[in-house]
């Protein structure tokens, strides 16, 4: 992988391993509601999850639109797109959702296809994030909702590592991340695309088990591949978390930000 499109290359090539993990990592559990509450889906309505992984959104989505309504999960990486498929299969949402893999720019939809476009955890990867949402736009009824959920790396914090290894660590794997701060960003880029109605929240969930934690691993790893700082360093920060993690010591926070706009229905 290049380090100029590293941030995502990583997400296209995935070896076995990190896509199990990310298949258990990022199934639906109810303390994620209030992330997607202010998407206000409804029974009936259609809904693009896009960068949709392997699925876990899209199964809870799938059960607030019911029969009646359609789930689209668009990911970049197929061996994503082959877990959402099995996972809806297992589910029992194979008639109401579809799984595709999409790579370019601009979505495979034509306009105003959708009643809501969700996005979690993806535009910090996106080589240009006005731009996603311009086509979120796009492809969104007039009156529909764009609704977009994601991190801001400058507010995290990992006990008992602390801010100054952390921000080393961070720093060392930064070619992973090609838009760390878009969470404080994305009021101003829905205002600056026409969005109305934008509102903001920001929840921060403290992780005290470890639930978290491949994050963190994640990001010595992608450090490691960069080789920007020394392995020793590495293998300490490594310890630390999984000791502190054993120790009951361990404490993670990484903020997201909540930001829902509607777009605008034309007047004459």
């Amino acid at each position: 992988m290049r380090s100029e499109t590293y941030y995502r290359d990583h997400w296209v090539e995935i070896d076995d391993e990190r896509l199990s993990t990310y298949d258990s990592m990022f199934e639906w559990h109810p303390r994620m509601v209030p992330l997607i509450e202010g998407a206000d889906v409804q029974p009936g309505v259609s809904v693009l999850d896009y960068g949709c992984g392997p699925g876990g959104m899209s199964m809870e989505l799938a059960r607030r639109v019911g029969p009646s309504g359609h789930i689209t999960g668009l990911d970049l990486n197929s061996g994503m797109v082959a877990l959402a498929k099995a996972r809806a299969e297992r589910e029992g949402f194979s008639a109401s959702t579809k799984f595709l893999q999409w790579s370019e720019d601009r979505l495979p939809f034509d306009d105003a296809t959708f009643e809501r476009v969700i996005c979690k955890s993806v535009l910090e990867y996106v080589a240009d994030p006005s731009n996603v949402i311009e086509e979120f736009k796009r492809v969104t009824q007039p009156g529909g909702r764009v609704h977009i959920i994601d991190s801001d790396w400058g507010m995290m914090v990992l006990e008992p590592v602390g801010a100054d290894k952390l921000r080393q660590l961070f720093n060392a794997a930064s070619m992973a991340y090609n838009t760390p701060d878009i969470g404080r960003r994305l009021y101003g880029l829905m205002r600056h695309a026409g969005l109305t109605d934008v509102s903001v929240k920001v929840l921060c969930a403290a992780d005290t088990t470890g639930v978290r934690a491949p994050v963190v691993r994640h990001m010595v790893s992608y450090a490691r591949e960069a080789n920007t700082i020394d392995e020793a360093f590495l293998t300490a920060i490594s310890k630390t978390v999984e000791d502190a993690i054993h120790d009951q010591t361990y404490l993670m926070i990484l903020p997201q930000f909540v930001v829902s706009g509607i777009v605008p229905v034309a007047t004459t």
